[in-house]
């Protein structure tokens, strides 16, 4: 009976140690947990007021940038198709008022002169 009682005693003891050493390990998690960065800004709320507007700045920037290649894709690939007979008056209708709206936004467009000069090289192929 005696050995029974310091068995149960033994497994205590190791389970407590056990417990103890987890219990380390989950101290340790945690200071992990407090040190990073995303934590260290929202204490800080000038910081984060910084972060934010400067991630407002890059999508902003992003979405002008990559709006203005898919609009340049666009009318060039428009101006490709104006040449094909079914489809050629309807674009260049089309073509002709994004020409004038765009003069009228901005003077010397850089897109309007490359549709002008695709459109007459492709003219001066025919």
């Amino acid at each position: 009976m005696e050995t029974t009682e310091n068995h149960h005693s033994l497994q205590y003891i190791e389970s407590e140690k056990d417990l103890v050493k987890a219990v380390r390990e989950m101290t340790k998690e945690l200071q992990t947990l407090r040190d990073l960065e995303p934590l260290q800004i929202l204490r800080r709320p000038w910081k984060l007021l910084w972060f934010s507007f400067l991630k407002g700045l890059m999508i902003g920037f992003g979405s002008v940038l990559g709006a203005s290649v898919l609009i340049t894709l666009l009318v060039y690939l428009l101006a490709q198709l104006s040449n094909v007979p079914v489809l050629g008056s309807f674009l260049d209708k089309i073509l002709s008022k994004t020409e004038t709206a765009q003069q009228d936004a901005s003077k010397g467009s850089i897109l309007i002169e490359k549709y002008q000069e695709t459109k007459k090289s492709l003219e001066n192929n025919q």
